[in-house]
């Protein structure tokens, strides 16, 4: 593919996805598995290595664009809010049942 064919990200697109980012204190390195993550290449290497090397690098760009683009999808939804209410939930009655366990036990 020549550059003339590839199309770029358009602007808009990329810059509201990085202020969504920005905005949301998402870790985006606790996105990636770290056993994705390869040696960088030894000094023993061809120059074949250095192309698989560059085209590993641009397949964990690719990957982090995905699976950031997934969170950005996910925290546009609200999934993270409606999990944080759950939990929210969940929470307080927890602590309600141990205050109801503290009663009983000092009266």
């Amino acid at each position: 593919m020549s550059p003339k064919d590839s199309k770029p990200l358009p602007l808009s697109d990329t810059l509201r996805d990085l202020a969504l980012l920005r905005v949301s204190d998402i870790n985006l390195s606790s996105l990636l598995s770290t056993s994705s993550i390869e040696q960088p290449p030894s000094s023993e290497s061809k120059v074949d290595d250095g192309c698989a090397a560059v085209e590993a690098s641009v397949e964990r760009s690719y990957e982090f664009v995905r699976e950031a683009r997934s969170a950005v999808r996910m925290h546009s939804r609200g999934d993270v809010d409606t999990l944080g209410d759950t939990v929210n939930d969940v929470r307080c009655r927890i602590e309600e049942v141990l205050r109801g366990l503290d009663k009983d036990e000092s009266g």
